[in-house]
């Protein structure tokens, strides 16, 4: 398991700062972030992650690993995007900013 955290994934985690939890749950005072990666996808901190993956997948230079983690990380963060979307689809803002960013990978999901 990688110890390394790729930078965007960082920078995710920084600029939310104490909305940031490994936990999914919507905050009374939780508002729509659009500043740092969030300018770009709604969820940053998780194209951050796939990035790393995959980067160790290609480094393998094996290329079922790299289908096998790319597809079963893909599907992962799906399940959890889509949960994630739910919880905060009240909060004020979202339903606009989520029409004008994708969710995982700028311009494409």
């Amino acid at each position: 398991m990688p110890t390394s955290r790729p930078a965007l994934r960082v920078w995710s985690m920084r600029t939310l700062r104490g909305f940031f939890t490994r936990t999914l749950r919507a905050d009374a005072e939780q508002r729509v972030i659009t500043i740092g990666p969030w300018q770009w996808v709604r969820h940053p901190g998780y194209t951050g992650s796939l990035l790393i993956w995959t980067g160790f997948a290609l480094a393998s230079r094996n290329v079922p690993a790299v289908a096998v983690i790319t597809a079963l990380l893909g599907q992962a963060y799906q399940r959890r995007i889509i949960a994630e979307e739910q919880l905060r689809r009240e909060l004020p803002g979202y339903t606009a900013y989520g029409q004008r960013t994708k969710k995982l990978v700028p311009l494409i999901w």
